[in-house]
């Protein structure tokens, strides 16, 4: 059984999503000419000083920190201007940190993709259309570019005072089958900043018949327009068909809510920032569709930094854009950068809070949950709970916000805390439905620490309802049953069927073969056992119920040596410790000739959420 992490650090989801479109949605192109290069050291012999800042370079880029590469980078490149994968790689981490050298560094490599798109965002930062348009035009035919040509185009024309020009260009778009909404609102967008609102108008009614309520984005647009047009109820109604289907936007309702008064979109700089973004999350989308050779989801670093690039020309463009600064933290956080995913959100709130620093942005509340969360994995769990409590205070009826306090106060062995949170969770959210099973398993969990195993089942049983094909509750259910000695062949069913569910996981396979174990099924059990420990060979309580097999099954040599192995290895519950010492003792006494002692003492109990 294998130890559930509760803090929700270890996937840190994207609350408020940009788009969903359907597969094939946007051109079957190439990513190549977006792919970051590969970091390597050529054979040939380096300058003086520059063996050292590659070395630094090298290892900051492996590991993530792309602002140390940067730097490093651009110190290789000072010494060595003559290699051109110098100035590629410190240009390509500078723009991936943010840095505004990148731009002086992209004036250098004229023609390409990413570089080209660094000078036109500057010349939009200045103000220089014709220029930025100039630089947007030499990447024209990119196919990965292809979804938001239009919208670069006509923002930049609507920057030059060409609001004729900017629509007539992006007015075709609109009758895209699938992102035709999207197109038409910014086409709306465009007519309403050029004052033409009967234009914008048809624009918005279009995208409101198209295919209403699908992003965050086209519904703030949609009903910044219905409020203006006298129909708030209607916006209201819209926004809520956005929260019901989609999870986390409940903390983000109230806040939506009150930026329709306003909308999302008051010059061309953030036209083209919030289209950065669109595509930076359509190949997020894509990307997930795609599986690479061993099956598993297209997710490798060079799709990542490709959708982290976008987001930070998102950002230099815009940097309240509050969605684009969660979406990149996820993304940096995905890629082992958690106390960079912290800076991204809290960079701009260093002086009183993310509220403070973004207080008009929808998303304030939900960025900082996500400070909280961050706060836990980079070793700030006293601030996480302050943020979270001062939230829940504020916003009692918030079930997210209780849950995520009752996660961060599990994964701190405050059981008592985090089940109380976990119970607020549950009677905020009323009736329980669909992925509400994490809270209830949250709460059992704390339950079961607090050896309220009754309740704990209850939760359990509850949550099984909810999900009666999640591994995780199948094995932590089956496991604890087996573990009080109760319900052995329903134990079995609800193990077999986690093994079906996930039959690769060693964990569930360890947890079914002990339950044959405890049933007397010992050759059955043995096999599965062997190959639990096969799989996870560091796991102390796996190794420690393969040597109990051995040891019904006759085989005390091997029982023994399996016991020493599991208690060479570290043990994140001490009652493992207690159990191996105790075998070993009681194997030690018998001469290799008795059992070893009773596995059903309190004592001996394995908890099932301490093993990985």
């Amino acid at each position: 059984m294998q130890r559930f992490h509760l803090v929700c650090t270890a996937a840190l989801a994207i609350v408020a999503p940009l788009a969903a479109v359907p597969a094939g949605a946007w051109a079957a192109a190439p990513a190549p000419s977006m792919q970051p290069p590969a970091v390597t050291v050529a054979a040939a012999p380096w300058p003086d000083g520059l063996s050292g800042s590659m070395l630094v370079a090298t290892v900051a880029a492996l590991e993530g920190d792309d602002a140390v590469a940067a730097s490093a980078f651009r110190q290789a490149y000072g010494l060595d201007p003559s290699r051109p994968v110098l100035l590629r790689q410190a240009f390509l981490y500078s723009a991936l940190a943010g840095d505004d050298a990148a731009a002086g560094l992209a004036a250098r490599l004229p023609g390409q993709l990413m570089a080209e798109l660094v000078m036109g965002n500057d010349a939009v930062r200045v103000g220089r259309w014709s220029d930025a348009k100039a630089h947007y035009d030499r990447v024209q035919q990119d196919a990965m570019l292809a979804a938001i040509r239009p919208l670069l185009d006509a923002w930049t024309l609507l920057g030059a005072g060409q609001p004729d020009r900017a629509l007539a260009i992006i007015d075709p778009w609109t009758a895209d089958r699938v992102l035709g909404r999207y197109y038409a609102v910014h086409a709306a967008l465009i007519a309403d900043l050029a004052g033409q609102h009967d234009r914008a108008d048809r624009y918005y009614r279009l995208a409101l018949d198209a295919s209403p309520g699908r992003d965050l984005f086209s519904t703030w647009a949609l009903g910044h327009w219905l409020i203006a047009q006298g129909h708030r109820a209607q916006a209201t109604r819209l926004l809520d068909s956005l929260v019901a289907g989609g999870a986390g936007l409940s903390l983000a309702r109230d806040g939506v809510l009150a930026a329709m008064d306003r909308p999302p979109v008051t010059s061309p700089r953030q036209g083209i920032a919030q289209a950065y973004a669109f595509l930076s999350a359509l190949i997020g989308q894509e990307a997930e569709r795609i599986p690479d050779p061993t099956g598993r989801l297209a997710h490798d670093a060079g799709v990542r930094d490709m959708r982290m690039l976008l987001l930070r020309f998102a950002l230099a463009l815009d940097p309240g854009f509050g969605q684009a600064r969660l979406l990149l933290s996820a993304l940096q956080y995905d890629g082992g950068q958690a106390a960079a995913a912290r800076d991204t959100i809290v960079a701009q709130a260093r002086d009183g809070g993310v509220a403070q620093a973004f207080p008009h942005d929808p998303l304030a509340t939900v960025m900082q949950v996500q400070v909280a969360r961050l706060d836990a994995a980079t070793g700030r769990g006293d601030d996480a709970i302050r943020i979270l409590t001062d939230l829940a205070r504020a916003q009692p009826a918030q079930a997210q916000i209780w849950q995520t306090l009752g996660d961060i106060q599990s994964g701190r062995e405050d059981w008592a805390g985090a089940a109380a949170s976990f119970s607020r969770a549950i009677t905020a959210t009323g009736r329980l439905s669909g992925d509400d099973w994490e809270i209830l398993f949250g709460r059992a969990v704390a339950y079961d620490r607090l050896a309220r195993w009754p309740q704990a089942q209850a939760d359990l049983e509850h949550a099984l309802a909810l999900a009666p094909n999640e591994a995780l509750l199948l094995n932590y259910l089956g496991y604890s049953w087996v573990e009080h000695d109760r319900n052995l062949p329903q134990a079995e069913a609800l193990l077999r069927h986690a093994v079906a569910v996930e039959p690769q996981n060693a964990a569930i396979r360890d947890s079914l073969g002990w339950a044959l174990v405890r049933q007397g099924r010992i050759a059955e059990g043995l096999a599965l056992l062997e190959r639990a420990a096969e799989q996870t060979p560091e796991d102390p309580a796996v190794n420690y119920h393969l040597g109990v097999a051995y040891w019904k099954a006759g085989r005390p040599r091997e029982a023994v040596n399996q016991w020493h192995v599991a208690q060479a290895l570290p043990a994140a519950d001490p009652s493992d410790v207690q159990k191996i010492t105790a075998a070993l003792a009681d194997a030690a006494r018998s001469g290799h000739e008795d059992p070893p002692p009773d596995q059903d003492g309190a004592a001996r109990k394995k908890d099932p959420s301490d093993r990985d």
